[in-house]
């Protein structure tokens, strides 16, 4: 008996040192940790890690390889000045998701708001980041009023159709609230497999920077670490929500779209507290005169196959007196805006293609105006 136990025993240790000798060799040849989504200053490194921990993720997720440069400060990965603040100017911030970091780095829509910036006189700063939803966008306002002194005097706020899912499923479970209910800060994530994770990055990154010698053993030694939050964070979902819907925690597309399809009373419900409560926190703000709330259709809302509109949604709150409802739902159907090939073609998140997306900020801004 004594015998058999060991031998188990050393054919345990034998495995272990024979696959952390392989994971060893892999990580030694193939070299995946030179990534180029990887951070190249621990300053740059430690600003994203810092307000991730409270607003869950910033900009540079989804952004082309090829404008990474535009990172070349930290702030790039917060918030773009296309024209500094001044008491003198009519001061504007954006926020939003994708369809407001897209501006920055599309050259057309960057060039086409330029020009409205320069023949306006305005001072503006966008600060919107991609998967964002009421509950980070006002975390983010707090940090950049807070951190960098920003008071708006009109805030464009763009709340995209999928805003619904990220705040149900990206949001809603890292979530820490205040004594009231409130959102206090939005945890990110640590080596989930989630979609925002950028974990993998943060540790290639450091051990890269920090550390001379040994690179491959410090990799490898994370690749195990990693591998076993991942399990165990999908045993814990296996356990809570089935096999089936086991992955749903990672929150893909398919996950943030299914709510679009359906909503039920309490996940409506939970979003129009979370967007109330964004829609309360800035209408607190003294300094803000305006809040222009934008919302847009998708494709699949055109042709009906979607039935949950946002638009709809947003029209339920209290909007106090200083939000005003950009709604293009409205506008489309008054023939104002034409929807004729204006949607990236073969996209599922139905963003608007640069010619229609110029358009689309030329056109907020002509309602602005009025």
């Amino acid at each position: 008996m004594k015998k058999n136990v060991a031998l188990i025993f050393f054919s345990l240790i034998f495995a272990t040192i024979l696959i952390y000798f392989l994971v060893f060799t892999w990580v030694s040849v193939v070299q995946k940790y030179k990534d180029k989504n990887n951070f190249t200053n621990l300053e740059n490194l430690n600003f994203h890690i810092q307000l991730s921990n409270k607003v869950h993720h910033l900009r540079g997720h989804n952004w082309p390889h090829h404008k990474r440069e535009m990172f070349w400060k930290k702030e790039d990965y917060l918030f773009t000045v296309f024209s500094k603040f001044d008491k003198n100017k009519d001061n504007y911030l954006i926020q939003g998701d994708s369809w407001a970091e897209y501006i920055v780095f599309k050259d057309f829509i960057n060039k086409s708001l330029q020009n409205i910036v320069e023949k306006r006189g305005i001072g503006l700063i966008n600060s919107g980041t991609s998967s964002y939803s009421p509950s980070p966008m006002k975390i983010q306002f707090k940090i950049l009023e807070e951190k960098y002194g920003f008071k708006p005097d009109y805030l464009i706020s763009i709340i995209d159709q999928t805003d619904i899912g990220d705040e149900l499923c990206r949001y809603k479970h890292n979530i820490v609230e205040k004594e009231n209910g409130t959102v206090s800060h939005i945890k990110r994530e640590f080596n989930t497999g989630a979609v925002m994770d950028t974990s993998k990055y943060y540790t290639f990154s450091r051990i890269l920077l920090e550390n001379k010698r040994f690179i491959n053993f410090h990799i490898t030694n994370y690749y195990f670490l990693k591998t076993f939050n991942e399990i165990k964070t999908r045993i814990f979902y296996i356990k809570k929500l089935g096999f089936k819907d086991s992955k749903s925690y990672q929150c893909r597309f398919q996950e943030i779209q299914k709510y679009l399809y359906n909503l039920s009373e309490t996940d409506k419900n939970y979003f129009k507290k979370r967007t109330q409560e964004y829609f309360d926190f800035l209408n607190s703000k003294k300094y803000l005169k305006k809040i222009f709330v934008v919302t847009f259709p998708h494709e699949k809302h055109l042709n009906e196959e979607y039935k949950v509109n946002i638009s709809e949604i947003i029209n339920e709150l209290d909007f106090h007196s200083k939000i005003v409802h950009i709604n293009f739902n409205d506008i489309i159907q008054k023939n104002q805006f034409q929807i004729d090939n204006i949607y990236e073609l073969n996209d599922p998140a139905s963003h608007l293609n640069e010619a229609s997306h110029a358009l689309y900020v030329k056109k907020i801004f002509e309602i602005i105006n009025r």
